[in-house]
């Protein structure tokens, strides 16, 4: 798992990725010889599921959006695939 920070101005309602950071994911993921599998953020004051920005913003369809709801003080998970056309699968988590 690979951390990075939010960068945007309002966190608790939007996420951004500092760019550079991105980056230095992706190349260490290349390096690794690994692959992008899923991408994670919570949602401190809405349910886990994906938002409209969430939808527009999902640039990669291969990975596994995990989603956070941190609303009820104990967190909530979720998991979606998120595609073209507004297309929203919910994926079962296993432990």
């Amino acid at each position: 798992m690979i951390r990075c920070a939010n960068v945007h101005p309002t966190p608790t309602t939007r996420y951004v990725i500092d760019p550079r950071e991105q980056l230095t994911a992706f190349r260490t993921i290349d390096a690794a010889g690994e692959e992008l599998i899923g991408i994670y953020h919570s949602h401190p004051v809405s349910q886990p599921y994906p938002s409209p920005t969430d939808r527009a913003e999902a640039h990669y369809p291969d990975a596994v959006y995990l989603l956070v709801s941190l609303r009820t003080g104990t967190p909530e998970l979720r998991a979606f695939r998120i595609g073209a056309d507004d297309f929203i699968g919910e994926v079962t988590l296993s432990a």
